[in-house]
């Protein structure tokens, strides 16, 4: 699975707060500014832009990146399939084999999506989406075509949500609603534990009831 790490603290020149990728696999890293001030994105040490309100850096196995900003704190996302962002109006096809989300980043605007050669009622202003906000995302099925009209400074990424590794637990309150029931015991949840029947006479563990055969 593709970890999404946090957004680093900034980076000046001396490039002290970098991110390690360590997935194995060539990360493709689409950042938007979100209100900040970008000076630098850095790979490997190296400025690959400087003041872009969206970007697309290539991030190689081993491979390092940061970003420099002030004001504000970007949003990035980290994903194994984003292509690059195409001229508007022109298609790209979803050759993953995977269903994927796309969200948009940037300083421009989106008007229209595309999807195979028919328009959509999908508009999505870029830079609007916090790094957990994957599901607001445009669907894009495998083997479909998604053609992006906009104007202005825009990125893009492709996510397979199942890669979102740094959203929480269900139990966490940014990927749903806690259980009803508390986690309970050194395992934690147990449904087994929870229900509201009283305990089986025969093994002291939950049942229909005392005395029926179960």
């Amino acid at each position: 699975m593709l970890q999404q790490p946090a957004v680093p603290a900034t980076s000046p020149a001396g490039l002290t707060n970098t991110i390690v990728n360590t997935t194995g696999n060539t990360a493709y890293v689409s950042v938007g500014a979100n209100g900040a001030t970008m000076a630098n994105y850095w790979v490997n040490g190296v400025s690959v832009a400087t003041t872009a309100t969206a970007f697309l850096m290539t991030v190689p196995p081993g491979g390092t990146c940061a970003l420099q900003y002030t004001v504000a704190v970007p949003v990035w996302f980290w994903s194994e399939c984003t292509p690059a962002m195409p001229l508007s109006t022109v298609p790209v096809a979803n050759t993953t084999g995977r269903d994927i989300d796309v969200v948009f980043l940037g300083g421009g605007a989106v008007t229209a999506v595309t999807m195979n050669g028919l328009t959509t009622n999908i508009t999505q202003a870029p830079g609007m989406q916090p790094a957990v906000a994957f599901t607001q995302g445009v669907p894009l099925t495998a083997g479909a075509t998604i053609a992006v009209t906009y104007t202005g400074v825009v990125t893009w990424a492709w996510l397979d949500p199942i890669n979102m590794t740094s959203l929480g637990h269900s139990d966490a309150t940014n990927a749903a609603a806690p259980n009803t029931v508390p986690p309970t015991g050194a395992a934690g949840f147990s449904a087994l534990n929870t229900l509201p029947y009283a305990v089986h006479a025969a093994t002291g563990a939950p049942g229909y009831g005392t005395g029926i055969a179960n």
